[in-house]
C-alpha cells in the first residue's frame, strides 16, 4: 500500500499532538509513539481499501481519525495502561526538589521586596527634612501602600506557587530541574483540585514533616505522602 506524502504528514501531525500529552521518559515516549504510528498507518490503509484504492490519501487518514478520540484522550488512554511501569520518585529526589522550590519562592518574594529598599530608603522618600527624622505623611502613605501591595503579591506567590504550577504544568521549578512530574495514580495529568489537595500539608506548620513520615512509614512502597493518597497522585520520573 502506497502512502501519499500529505497523508504521511497528516499522521505525523496527529502523533505530534498526542505526544505532547504523554508524561513519560524519552525512551518510553518513543516506544509509545512507534506503537501509535503503526496503528495509525494500519487504520489509514483500511480506510483506503474500503474505498477501493491502493494509495492512502489525506482523506483516508481523516476518515480513520473519525473513529479516534482526541489526541489528549488517546494519550491518557496510553498512560493508564502504562501507569504501573512509571518509576516513582523517592524521598531524596523529592526533598531536593522541595528545597529548590523554597529557594525559588523566597527568592521571588525577596525580589518583590527590593523596591522598598531600592526606592524608599535611598531616596529618603519618607523623611520630612523640616522636622528631622520624621515620616512625611504623603511619603509614608506611599510607603505603606507599597508594603501592602508587596505583601499581597508575596502571599500570592507563597500560596499559589505549588497550586498553580503543579495544577497547570504538573511540575514546579524544582521538579522540572530533577525530571519529576506529578500525575494521578492512573498515569493521567493532574488538575487544580489534585494540586490543592496534595499540597495542603505544605502550608500547615510542620505538617509536611508528618506527611513525609507517613510516606516513609506507611506508604514507602508506593512513595506517596498521606495527602498524595488523599489526592490519588504520585510523583514520577519523566526524564531518564
Amino acid at each position: 500500500m502506497e502512502f501519499n506524502v500529505d497523508a504521511k504528514q497528516e499522521i505525523e501531525n496527529y502523533l505530534n499532538e498526542v505526544v505532547k500529552f504523554i508524561n513519560a521518559d524519552e525512551k518510553e515516549r518513543t516506544n509509545m509513539e512507534k506503537e501509535l504510528r503503526s496503528t495509525a498507518y494500519e487504520e489509514a490503509e483500511a480506510a483506503a481499501r474500503a474505498r477501493g484504492s491502493d494509495t492512502v490519501m489525506p482523506e483516508d487518514v481523516k476518515t480513520a481519525r473519525l473513529g479516534m478520540v482526541s489526541p489528549r484522550e488517546t494519550a491518557e488512554s496510553l498512560m493508564m495502561s502504562y501507569a504501573s511501569k512509571l518509576k516513582r520518585a523517592g524521598f531524596w529526589y523529592r526533598l531536593v526538589a522541595y528545597i529548590i522550590d523554597n529557594v525559588a519562592i523566597f527568592g521571588a518574594i525577596l525580589i518583590l521586596a527590593l523596591p522598598l529598599l531600592a526606592i524608599c530608603l535611598p531616596l529618603g522618600l519618607f523623611m520630612d527634612n523640616t522636622n528631622g527624622y520624621c515620616f512625611h505623611p504623603i511619603a509614608l502613605g506611599a510607603f505603606l501602600s507599597l508594603v501592602f501591595i508587596t505583601l499581597i503579591l508575596a502571599l500570592v506567590i507563597y500560596f499559589g506557587y505549588y497550586f498553580f504550577l503543579e495544577g497547570y504544568y504538573g511540575y514546579t521549578i524544582g521538579k522540572y530541574l530533577l525530571g519529576l512530574r506529578v500525575l494521578k495514580t492512573d498515569g493521567t495529568r493532574i488538575g487544580y483540585k489534585e494540586s490543592l489537595l496534595r499540597n495542603i500539608s505544605k502550608y500547615i506548620k510542620n505538617f509536611i514533616i508528618l506527611d513525609t513520615l507517613i510516606m516513609l512509614i506507611f506508604f514507602n512502597q508506593e512513595k506517596q505522602r498521606g495527602f498524595d493518597k488523599i489526592a490519588n497522585t504520585m510523583v514520577v520520573h519523566v526524564r531518564a
